[in-house]
């Protein structure tokens, strides 16, 4: 369990950032287990056009993101005028002992050994190597070749990270950048009326709040007990492709921080006006939050049932069914892309039902 305890000025002690190098690595997890992470398989379809040397790559160094996210890469990440390869550099300038530190726990069951004790001990290393030299020895041999010298694993998973930003991250990033900081001002704002504790409850939905002990809890196998102090902030970042995860750092010699799936960035389910050609097929088939709520998710893009049944909240048979009633209402139409059925909003179809509708309250002489 890890614990962070909150002063009365819990304000002061509270800072929030952004960082290109981490959104662009765990975009990367996403596509080491596609199939976790059904609210990104936009992302995923679209780097199935990576090239296949790329891609090739991107699996033989994605155990480096795979599980465990390496500390290292949050290595500026609260500098504001740090962008993306001043952020690798910095993470190549780091003190060999640290990146090995790091790069072992990709390699082992971090419940049982942590990264510098790795490094540090060599009853702790001779004891994770026997034990992956019973299960695993191909990672005994990475893990052994981490602790001797971690540079030339880095260097790996750093020049596939770059030429990954380079050929798909770098326009996604600056998709999302905009956007994320939107996530932030909106959290400022609710600071600002309603107090820290409020806020922490809406940014992280998994995090256990008890404003009366001003304390906020955090399942993780391992127990850390941290005074939030201004000396010692705790900084939250928010993220698109963490989700569903809620990633802590709380480790020395690293910062505190939470980052978190930024909700605000799944679209809004909030219903619009819609109707249909047929004027009552289309009242019928809209007349269900559910199916309002799927209208606007698939405004924004086309999406998949396993998408739609994680932004909704629902199990995919349900919302099958209602998809069902709006492909016969004309509302949406589909395709196959790879192994996926892709639903599409028809905007022709929702515009002159639109115009129907109107056409109804307009006064006739």
């Amino acid at each position: 369990m890890i614990t962070l305890r909150f002063s009365e000025t819990a304000e002061e002690a509270l800072a929030f950032s952004l960082s290109p190098l981490l959104e662009a690595v765990h975009s990367w997890h996403v596509l080491t287990a596609p199939g976790h992470h059904a609210l990104h398989v936009p992302w995923v379809r679209r780097c199935r056009r990576l090239p296949a040397a790329l891609r090739r790559r991107l699996r033989e160094h994605g155990f480096v993101v795979a599980d465990y996210i390496p500390a290292f890469f949050e290595t500026l990440a609260d500098d504001p005028d740090a962008d993306f390869d001043q952020q690798v550099a910095a993470v190549r300038a780091l003190p060999p002992a640290q990146l090995a530190a790091e790069l072992a726990q990709t390699l082992v069951d971090t419940t049982r050994f942590n990264g510098p004790d790795l490094v540090a001990d060599a009853a702790t290393r001779d004891a994770a190597l026997a034990a992956l030299r019973q299960s695993a020895p191909d990672t005994a041999a990475q893990l052994s070749d981490v602790l001797t010298d971690p540079l030339p694993v880095l260097e790996g998973a750093l020049t596939t990270l770059e030429d990954y930003w380079s050929a798909a991250f770098a326009p996604e990033w600056g998709r999302l950048e905009p956007i994320l900081h939107k996530a932030i001002a909106h959290v400022g704002q609710h600071i600002a009326h309603h107090g820290v504790f409020p806020m922490l409850r809406t940014l992280v939905p998994q995090i256990r709040i008890d404003p009366a002990q001003r304390t906020l809890r955090l399942d993780r196998p391992h127990d850390h007990d941290i005074a939030v102090t201004p000396a010692r902030p705790v900084t939250f970042t928010p993220s698109h492709y963490v989700w569903p995860h809620v990633r802590v750092t709380c480790d020395s010699p690293w910062p505190v921080r939470i980052t978190y799936p930024a909700l605000s960035l799944a679209p809004a389910s909030a219903p619009r006006p819609a109707s249909q050609a047929e004027i009552l097929t289309a009242l019928q088939a809209l007349a269900a939050a559910p199916r309002l709520q799927i209208i606007t998710c698939l405004a924004r893009q086309s999406r998949s049932t396993q998408e739609l049944a994680t932004l909704l909240g629902l199990s995919q048979s349900v919302v099958s069914r209602h998809l069902q009633q709006l492909t016969q209402a004309g509302l949406t139409t589909t395709r196959r892309e790879g192994y996926y059925v892709l639903y599409t909003l028809d905007r022709t179809r929702l515009d002159r039902i639109a115009a129907d509708l109107a056409s109804l309250a307009t006064p006739h002489n």
